[in-house]
């Protein structure tokens, strides 16, 4: 079995980051609506990822990241071998983007304003809310030719395209960047220094019986590994990689 590797984020900032990657990447999974469920689970990460977006304005905190990343490929440049037009090119977008970002308009701001989303917004809390008879709104759209709901979700995701093109570059690169050491929890705990380190990553064999459970603070962190049914914690190797 392949291994399996768990995200950590360590501040408010990168806790948002990631939860905002996941629902766009689950919007881009359903976006075809060709099964069943497909769009009532499109509504709802697109709806919360426009929740999550009220309660934090993300482009300051994504451009200034990108730009520090920017910086880091100064120094990849000066190493022997590198592809200096492929970085080039790289870091180029990088710029683009991070220049956009503080320029452009509140993220998610017409979708606040689309009829058909604020509809079915309001009914989500209700369970079972999306019958016909709640949003009937929805009920004519999912009967509408497909061509018409593509271009309305193309619109849509539109919105988000600034955003996902600047969290998925600075993920990319946050990950390719880290590099993975081997450690061990002693009786399944351990506990590391985090002094600006935005997240850590950890890497288990998929078929070990346990799942790592990490709290920690911009100071200092710890992993508690905890059984999986009734196996017997004791010594616990694993693969750490911090991201600063």
């Amino acid at each position: 079995m392949s291994s399996l590797v768990y995200e950590f984020p360590l501040n408010e900032k990168c806790r948002n980051y990631l939860r905002l990657s996941e629902l766009l990447k689950q919007i881009d999974q359903c976006r075809g609506l060709n099964a069943p469920g497909q769009a009532t689970a499109l509504f709802k990460a697109l709806l919360d990822a426009l929740e999550l977006l009220e309660r934090c304005d993300l482009r300051t905190d994504l451009a200034k990241d990108l730009e520090q990343q920017n910086s880091r490929l100064e120094a990849w440049a000066r190493v022997p071998g590198v592809d200096a037009a492929a970085l080039e090119q790289f870091s180029q977008k990088l710029e683009s983007i991070s220049q956009q970002l503080p320029r452009s308009a509140r993220l998610g701001q017409a979708l606040r304003e689309d009829r058909l989303l604020s509809a079915v917004r309001s009914r989500f809390a209700i369970p079972g809310g999306l019958c016909a008879f709640d949003v009937p709104q929805l009920h004519h759209w999912l009967h509408q030719p497909a061509e018409r709901q593509q271009q309305d979700l193309n619109a849509w995701v539109e919105q988000l395209g600034l955003l996902q093109q600047g969290l998925s570059l600075l993920l990319t690169l946050w990950r390719e960047s880290s590099q993975f050491t081997t450690q061990r929890a002693n009786a399944g705990f351990f506990q590391d220094s985090a002094e600006h380190t935005e997240m850590i990553r950890l890497r288990l064999p998929g078929e070990q019986p346990v799942y790592p459970v990490v709290s920690g603070n911009k100071y200092r962190f710890t992993i508690r590994f905890m059984p999986v049914g009734n196996t017997d914690i004791g010594n616990i190797d694993f693969e750490l990689a911090n991201i600063k």
